[in-house]
């Protein structure tokens, strides 16, 4: 199919190859994806999708296609840029609150017609904080009108009176408005969780749909699934001819696997999205503001079940908690857990959208040691006593322990905060299947938007030695103008980006993910926070991102001819090349501390320690009997191999694809 044939009438039923795909976040810079997703799934079908912020919107409606691609999901799909570029609608997704209104107003008119709309429109929202601040200066300024009125001559004392009535007045105004609009962001935005806009159903339900009920509503639709019950990461798994509550055990067989990143503000965390950790809760009371009713109810008609292997102590520990917990429940299991709240949870664009509360207990704290008396009493009850069974207050009190633990909220916010392009999910040293990326960036210097041609305004590697190359943020420079001077903001956003990117940018020059990568440059007008994009430019990037998948999808289809630089083929050798020199390297480390001879008296040395009799000390993480020889099998391959590098009097880093990454241990998101 080439650029000009129309994707929402597109043959998908016959995909002939695998992928995964990963896309960057950027508010609404996001309409890049639909049309690039859909180029890309009439040869491949997607096996993994991952996405951050924006990048996570597209993602969740990438996963949703392809579960209902033998119902038109991607036909659907297709149809996206078009409603959003039409009647307003990106707009309309953005809806604020009442208590934040006014300062939305001002955002938007920044956005629309630049500071100038932006001071009118605060001068206009907030007619009675001006008039009032501006009362004194207006008293004096009508006091000096009036003596010249009543006299036929005009002192200078009545002049510099009425001159400094009017600066009092206008001075007043100002200040009048600034102070209103601090008091609500520092008031009026934490209290709507950080954001201008909650993203929740509206007050009036014959509106517009803002951005949440919207988007369960796409992914319900696109996937082919009732209006009753939305779509999980269990339908995902299972696929669409497969059972939901039963998806397989092994992630390799998953019909399909979805992830996002989301920060957590509190404990200075990145989480991917899914996970299966029973500390988190949520309250329906607060999520019935950021979600539909139909998907909060969901959640409380799915707790997480017990764990397999769970014995009756555990799960009787894990009700007590639950319990404790109340009126806030569990998350559900990844399998039950709805797309949308994940994809919400990714997208909580820093003060645009609120963050997502949700609640544990801070075990560290000394108040909540009560937690594990709580536990112990519980153990010491009847064995068929329910903890869920009865109120608290019903509860049998010999023993209790007189204090509850104490929840406190985590706020969990963009995931761009801590991965705005998280190109490493999905990843192995060998795969199977490419991974593709669409990356977002601004021009280069000097380059300007083809305004005729959109494949000229993305950018992919053309062969392996391209894409080492830096690129560049360049910061403001002093401009002749004082008062336009945005050096400052521009070194405090730098910052911010750095920290943001400062990973990513590293990954995308590795060989193995260079090569899968497809820029796409956009202008200060085009994506980001331009919430009113018109729809000419809603259509260009849409055409940009198709172009950027064009490029990958020809790029790494057969046929190769000899002229062809980067194909499917040379992707996996160069990862092959690349892994190996790093396991060569991760041998040799691992070889010299293991047969390294101990530095301090008394040590024993790794191979001692590896063959110690069971129940000898230490008695933490003992290997269990089928474990033990495995363990000594692959020590013993890994010396092997070690040994065999050292031999051969040469490396595999030598001539290896550059920069050279390395192995490190890591946590996992």
């Amino acid at each position: 199919m080439t650029l000009g044939e129309d994707l929402r009438r597109g043959d998908y039923t016959a995909p002939t190859r695998s992928c995964d795909i990963v896309m960057k976040g950027g508010i609404t810079s996001g309409v890049v994806y639909p049309h690039a997703v859909c180029e890309f799934a009439q040869t491949y079908r997607f096996r993994s999708v991952g996405g951050t912020s924006a990048g996570a919107i597209a993602a969740a409606a990438t996963a949703a296609a392809e579960y209902g691609r033998d119902r038109a999901g991607f036909n659907k799909l297709a149809e996206l840029p078009d409603w959003i570029g039409s009647d307003g609608n990106l707009r309309r997704l953005f809806q604020p609150r009442r208590s934040t209104r006014r300062l939305f107003a001002v955002l938007i008119a920044a956005l629309e017609g630049g500071p100038r709309k932006a001071v009118l429109t605060a001068a206009f929202r907030h007619l009675p904080e001006a008039l009032f601040g501006a009362a004194a200066g207006l008293a004096l300024l009508v006091l000096a009108i009036f003596q010249v009125v009543d006299r036929d001559q005009v002192s200078a004392l009545v002049v510099v009176a009425g001159v400094v009535g009017f600066l009092l007045a206008l001075g007043g105004a100002a200040l009048g408005v600034v102070a209103s609009m601090g008091m609500q962001a520092i008031r009026a935005v934490p209290d709507n969780g950080f954001g201008l806009c909650s993203g929740g159903p509206a007050a009036r339900s014959d509106g517009p749909k803002p951005l949440t009920p919207w988007l369960a509503e796409l992914l319900n639709d696109t996937a082919g699934l009732p209006p009753t019950e939305p779509l999980t990461f269990g339908h995902l798994w299972a696929g669409p001819d497969g059972d939901r509550a039963q998806p397989p055990a092994d992630p390799d067989e998953y019909h399909l696997q979805l992830a996002m990143m989301t920060t957590n503000l509190t404990n200075h965390r990145a989480h991917q999205l899914p996970w299966d950790d029973r500390e988190w809760f949520f309250d329906p009371a607060e999520f019935r503001r950021l979600f539909p009713a139909k998907t909060v109810q969901w959640m409380e008609d799915h707790p997480p079940p017990p764990r397999p292997g769970d014995g009756a102590r555990d799960v009787r520990d894990s009700r007590l908690h639950r319990a404790l917990m109340l009126p806030r429940l569990p998350l559900p299991a990844p399998a039950d857990l709805p797309v949308l709240v994940a994809t919400r949870m990714s997208l909580s664009f820093p003060v645009l959208l609120s963050a997502v509360p949700l609640w544990t207990i801070d075990v560290s704290r000394p108040e909540n040691a009560v937690f594990g008396r709580w536990r112990d009493w519980g153990r010491g009850q009847h064995p068929a006593w329910d903890p869920l069974a009865d109120a608290i207050a019903e509860w049998p009190p010999d023993g209790q322990p007189a204090e509850r633990p104490i929840p406190e909220r985590c706020w969990f916010s963009d995931g761009g905060i801590s991965s705005n392009f998280p190109v490493h999910f999905f990843d192995r040293l060998v795969p199977r299947w490419p991974t593709f990326a669409i990356n977002l960036r601004p021009f280069a210097l000097g380059h300007e938007p083809d305004g005729e041609d959109q494949a000229k305004n993305v950018w992919m590697v053309p062969s392996n030695d391209a894409g080492i190359a830096q690129w560049w943020y360049r910061l403001p420079a002093r401009p002749a103008l004082g008062f336009r001077d945005r050096r400052l903001f521009g070194f405090v956003s730098a910052i911010v980006r750095t920290m943001q990117n400062r990973v990513d940018e590293a990954q995308m020059r590795v060989p193995g993910y260079r090569d899968r990568v497809a820029h796409v440059s956009m202008g200060k007008e085009e994506g980001g926070m331009n919430l009113t994009m018109a729809p000419e430019t809603i259509a260009v990037l849409t055409a940009r991102g198709r172009a950027a998948a064009t490029k990958l999808r020809t790029a790494y289809t057969p046929p190769d001819p000899p002229t062809k630089k980067i194909t499917w083929d040379n992707h996996r050798w160069v990862r092959l090349r690349s892994s190996l020199a790093v396991l060569e390297e991760m041998h040799g480390h691992f070889a010299a501390g293991y047969g390294g001879d101990p530095v301090g008296a008394g040590e024993r040395t790794y191979a001692e320690l590896l063959n110690r009799p069971p129940g000898a000390l230490p008695t933490s993480y003992e290997l269990h009997a089928p474990q033990r020889p495995l363990a000594a099998a692959e020590v013993e391959a890994i010396l092997v191999a070690a040994a065999a590098a050292v031999g051969a009097g040469s490396s595999l880093a030598v001539d290896a694809p550059q920069p050279q990454p390395q192995a490190k241990i890591a946590p996992r998101d």
